[in-house]
């Protein structure tokens, strides 16, 4: 059976590393607080200007959550001082969240086989 799950690595650069840094915990508080998410991990790059974040969510449903209710309203704040470079989403998104996300132009990965514990 095909898990639901929709995972992804969003991937920013960052110019002003001490404004980005304040945010860090209002992400994960946010994040932390809603239905469906499993996982929500920044990891800043060496350079201090790489940002990877690692995300995962129960379905599409919830990863759309994250996107309008959960996210949104640090989204100016985050865009203000971050980038994106890359956006690559693995799991079954929906139809209606690849839609919803065209405008981003993320990479889409189906897994061909492999395992998780």
């Amino acid at each position: 059976m095909q898990s639901e799950q929709v995972y992804w690595v969003f991937t920013v650069t960052v110019d002003q590393m001490d404004k980005f840094k304040p945010l860090i915990p209002k992400l994960v508080a946010a994040t932390e607080k809603e239905p469906g998410a499993l996982q929500f991990e920044l990891n800043i790059a060496d350079d201090q200007k790489t940002v990877d974040i690692f995300e995962r969510y129960s379905d599409s449903k919830a990863a759309r959550f994250h996107q309008t209710e959960g996210f949104a309203p640090l989204s100016t704040e985050f865009f203000a001082v971050a980038k994106l470079t890359r956006w690559v989403i693995y799991g079954t998104p929906s139809d209606e969240f690849k839609k919803a996300n065209a405008d981003f132009h993320p990479i889409y990965m189906t897994r061909s086989d492999g395992f998780v514990r």
